[in-house]
């Protein structure tokens, strides 16, 4: 990615179905050619939070499917799913796991432990930051990390896992 052609994007929601660490990686068979994904569904808190993404170039809609639609999980709220493949198929150090942050005692720059801080239930609100490169045929959003703000322990077996498109 050019960087010219990369904005970088910082905005305040909530997280469902946040798969961002290597213990619950997206392992599915659509994900084999990347070798999993990180990913999570993004639900911004504010208008002016998804105006942000939207105006920095966040697509409407990629190869005729919604990119931002209504999350039932979240009460019908707008939302989207931020992604970050494991490997990239064509460049190196260019996957791997976003970096998440505990902020719950303000910024800083101490990592989320997912062994003692546990995993990202839904509705943790998080700062999530994202890339989105414009320079091709369609924008290119990747997941850049999570700040996590305030957090909604995980409840095995409560429907977290199961994403409804």
């Amino acid at each position: 990615m050019s960087t010219s052609q990369t904005k970088y994007v910082e905005a305040t929601g909530e997280v469902y179905y946040a798969r961002v660490f290597t213990q619950n990686l997206d392992k599915s068979e659509f994900h084999e050619a990347t070798q999993g994904q990180y990913n999570c569904v993004f639900i911004p808190s504010t208008d002016e939070d998804m105006a942000k993404l939207v105006d920095a170039g966040f697509p409407q809609e990629a190869m005729g499917h919604k990119q931002i639609k209504n999350f039932e999980v979240a009460g019908g709220r707008m939302g989207m799913k931020l992604k970050r493949p494991n490997k990239h198929p064509k460049i190196d150090d260019f996957g791997g796991a976003p970096k998440v942050l505990n902020w719950t005692d303000g910024r800083s720059s101490t990592p989320w432990d997912f062994d003692i801080d546990g995993e990202l239930g839904n509705g943790t609100k998080v700062t999530a930051k994202v890339s989105i490169y414009t320079g091709g045929r369609s924008p290119v959003v990747r997941l850049e990390g999570l700040a996590v703000l305030d957090h909604v322990p995980y409840e095995g077996g409560s429907g977290n896992r199961e994403m409804v498109w």
